[in-house]
């Protein structure tokens, strides 16, 4: 985290956290898909093969700060927030400046 903030000196950065309902098992599972990413193997001419989907999390400008908080440059912060509202996932988030 400190040389992520310190490769972005004087940016404006945002810590976001969310909070999927617990009931809510279907939007977990999505969420942490497009967070995380997933893989899928499937049967491919009796072998298997592997499908890999990388999630946000892999981006640029991503770093994870414990379970459900990040800390996003502005552009991926949008796509997270939006990514939420989207499902209906409460979230909280400050937007920070390092120094």
């Amino acid at each position: 985290m400190a040389r992520f903030a310190s490769s972005r000196r004087s940016e404006n950065l945002e810590i976001l956290s969310y909070d999927v309902a617990g009931h809510d098992n279907r939007t977990a599972v999505a969420v942490s898909h497009f967070i995380f990413g997933s893989v899928v193997r499937q049967p491919v001419n009796g072998g298997m093969k592997e499908y890999r989907y990388p999630g946000m999390i892999e981006k640029d400008g991503v770093v994870w700060l414990g379970q459900s908080v990040f800390l996003l440059v502005p552009e991926r912060a949008t796509e997270l927030r939006n990514y939420l509202e989207s499902k209906g996932v409460a979230y909280g988030a400050i937007r920070v400046r390092t120094t």
